[in-house]
């Protein structure tokens, strides 16, 4: 998967679920807030282009593994969208039902 298709990837899966995103092509990294609560960055790392990402926890430091679950490093579409799905449904556990339930009315 290239850069662009990676970002779009990522932007039809949050969509408004992630505000003030930035992207790095050189990185290539986006950064996004989800649910205006948690920093999440995900890119294609090293020359491999494998998956990285996390949301951030302190300046530089990533949670990376999601109640035991891991993100796969493959960067295929099924795979790339099992590491949002994980990402997404941690978010959402993390958060409480009467904010989700304004959140989601919007």
């Amino acid at each position: 998967m290239n850069p662009e298709e990676f970002f779009a990837l990522v932007g039809e899966f949050f969509g408004a679920k992630a505000s003030q995103v930035t992207v790095d092509s050189a990185g290539p990294v986006t950064t996004c807030v989800l649910y205006d609560s948690f920093v999440f960055m995900c890119g294609l790392n090293g020359e491999h282009g494998t998956f990285t990402g996390g949301i951030e926890y302190d300046t530089n430091k990533y949670l990376t593994v999601f109640l035991n679950e891991r993100f796969s490093f493959n960067t295929d579409r099924e795979s790339v969208l099992r590491n949002l799905q994980i990402v997404d449904r941690y978010c959402r556990l993390r958060l409480p039902d009467k904010f989700l339930a304004v959140y989601d009315a919007h």
